[in-house]
């Protein structure tokens, strides 16, 4: 569905099409940066993240996340945002 959107939708690509489709509510993943370097780490992806190839494997991995744990896309996808990357937390600075 992304790549329809991504073609024959305006201002659609990257993560806007993922994003509108969870707004109307349609379980999809977010390729966020965090989940990204997630993916890399764990070899799922080695190439471009928009490659045919890259999209393909990112997709059956969250398949296979979500039969194994029962968790949706929208969770599974924020969990590993959340469990992985750089986590910075905005302190104020004590004197």
């Amino acid at each position: 569905m992304w790549a329809h959107l991504k073609k024959h939708g305006q201002r659609l690509g990257g993560n806007t099409g993922p994003y509108a489709l969870r707004l109307l509510g349609k379980d999809t993943f977010i390729l966020s940066s965090d989940v990204e370097g997630y993916l890399r780490a764990q070899k799922i992806i080695d190439g471009g993240l928009q490659s045919k190839k890259s999209l393909t494997a990112i997709q059956a991995y969250f398949n296979q996340l979500q039969q194994e744990s029962g968790y949706s896309l929208t969770q599974l996808s924020r969990l590993i945002a959340f469990a992985s990357g750089d986590n910075y937390v905005q302190l104020e600075q004590q004197t």
